[in-house]
């Protein structure tokens, strides 16, 4: 409904009014000196045409107070770049034909107006993915069959969930699909102090603590490698919302009847049944500087892309709100360093360096492959978009203040 709403703005002389201050924000130096906003723009695409940093924007955002809220602007505003007492200062004209009949009233729908980041990019993240911790997954009810057997289920379909506790007739539930967990390993022995943590993420599914693979995985954690596990840290389990179902009947032996209702793709056995998301956010993101401290973020996870990601595309990244990363943060990512061997003073037949390789290594620096802005934050994973970039952003790249 909040895309959908429409509001009447006086439409006399006012505008919108940027004040940089020149200490604090460094105007990009490819600016012009007006711009037109299009069809199709951001706030942070029209930031970056007169801003070094695009993110600072908040900071030199002044509202006009008769504008009712200052994250509108449309297709159409003529944005002008003017000098005030040796300051840079942007204002944003709206024109108006000139009418002889005093104030005219103009209706502006604002779901025209020209977002942070693109809605479209990161809505079905906002709503379909969210991320469990152990407790969730050892507690959550899952489907155990399908009518007639079936290996997956559609619409309309029976399905039977065991662990589904203290429901009626009626009531409706979300089915989500296990993805992959994240979690942070230690890298070198003794485990408990290692220096370096790796970040993963593997596929997960709900499974038994009694079955004979779990006991030797359990006996193998718990007796022959117990420091490294019990130094292995879970992020978080990522599950896909699939589906809706509504209780069919309840039965004595632990087992419920459900209906599917709804799907956007098929349903499986060891499909999680979980109350519905009621997600509701605010479209007007508000970027700013991270302040996380910590020096071993990295990108856990890409959004269909095998070998790396562009502008506009969503990934995770391993911080959360326990650490800090709140909606809004701007990271900047690098590529890792890469140690090559010099082969033009080391070719590889120099025996100089037959019985001492590293003689022949150098270490390549680490490059600033783009910024992203974090629009989603769980306790210790968060997503965010893409925001700019001058080479694609990979997986376990690291992602630092920018």
């Amino acid at each position: 409904m909040m895309f959908k709403k429409q509001h009447l703005i006086l439409a006399l002389l006012f505008g919108f009014i940027f004040i940089a201050q020149a200490e604090e924000v460094e105007l990009n130096p490819a600016h012009p000196d007006t711009y037109v906003v299009q069809k199709g723009d951001t706030l942070w695409d029209i930031s970056a045409v007169f801003l070094k940093s695009p993110w600072l924007w908040p900071e030199i955002w002044h509202a006009n107070p008769q504008i009712e809220n200052p994250h509108l602007i449309y297709p159409g505003d003529q944005i002008n770049l003017i000098y005030l007492d040796g300051r840079p200062t942007l204002t944003v004209n709206r024109s108006h034909p000139t009418v002889k009949m005093g104030p005219t009233v103009r209706s502006i729908d604002h779901n025209d107006a020209i977002q942070t980041i693109p809605l479209k990019e990161i809505e079905p993240f906002l709503r379909e993915l969210r991320i469990l911790n152990q407790e969730d997954v050892d507690l959550a009810p899952y489907i155990v069959a399908a009518e007639e057997e079936r290996n997956i289920a559609a619409t309309d379909n029976l399905i039977y969930v065991r662990n589904l506790k203290n429901v009626r007739q009626g009531d409706r539930f979300a089915i989500v699909r296990p993805t992959v967990i994240y979690r942070e390993v230690p890298t070198d022995y003794p485990w408990e102090t290692s220096d370096t943590h790796e970040i993963e993420s593997l596929e997960w599914q709900k499974s038994s603590a009694y079955t004979t693979t779990a006991v030797m995985s359990r006996f193998w954690k718990k007796y022959i490698d117990r420091t490294y596990w019990e130094n292995v840290k879970i992020l978080g389990y990522e599950v896909a919302d699939t589906g809706i179902a509504e209780v069919l009947r309840v039965s004595s032996d632990e087992i419920t009847t459900m209906n599917i209702i709804d799907v956007n793709t098929e349903v499986k056995t060891g499909d999680l049944i979980l109350p519905i998301d009621e997600f509701n956010f605010d479209p007007y993101f508000t970027p700013k500087a991270a302040t996380s401290t910590d020096d071993n973020i990295r990108v856990v996870a890409l959004n269909n892309a095998l070998f790396g990601s562009a502008r506009r595309q969503v990934i995770a990244i391993s911080n959360g709100s326990a650490q800090g990363v709140t909606v809004g943060d701007v990271f900047a990512v690098y590529s890792p360093e890469r140690v090559i061997r010099d082969e033009i003073m080391h070719p590889k037949n120099d025996l100089k360096t037959l019985f001492k390789p590293s003689k022949a290594k150098v270490t390549l620096p680490m490059e600033l492959s783009g910024h992203v802005m974090v629009f989603k934050s769980f306790e210790n994973i968060s997503y965010a978009i893409i925001t700019d970039g001058n080479r694609s952003i990979k997986l376990y790249d690291y992602v630092k203040l920018p």
